[in-house]
């Protein structure tokens, strides 16, 4: 189905699940802005509203995270071989 409100054109998905065709009973309902006329894709919806974005932001971010330890672990130990020595 799809829609104008506020100027601004919508598609809404009606989704269901059902235990007999191996998936979990459910409804969903979901909406859409479509863009508008000369308006490109945001940065996030290039990037993170895309099959797997969501994975790839959290496991880049992980990433960056164990760098940092490694970085203040291995800065940590170089100052306390100077101190000693």
């Amino acid at each position: 189905m799809t829609y104008l409100w506020k100027g601004e054109q919508y598609v809404v998905i009606g989704a269901g699940g059902h235990s007999e065709a191996g998936t979990s009973i459910g409804d969903s309902v979901v909406a859409f802005r479509l863009p508008r006329q000369g308006e490109g894709a945001s940065l996030w919806t290039r990037l993170i509203d895309r099959p797997g974005g969501r994975f790839t932001a959290k496991a880049v971010a992980a990433g960056l995270v164990l760098v940092a330890l490694v970085a203040l672990f291995w800065r940590g130990r170089r100052s306390r071989r100077s101190r000693s020595a």
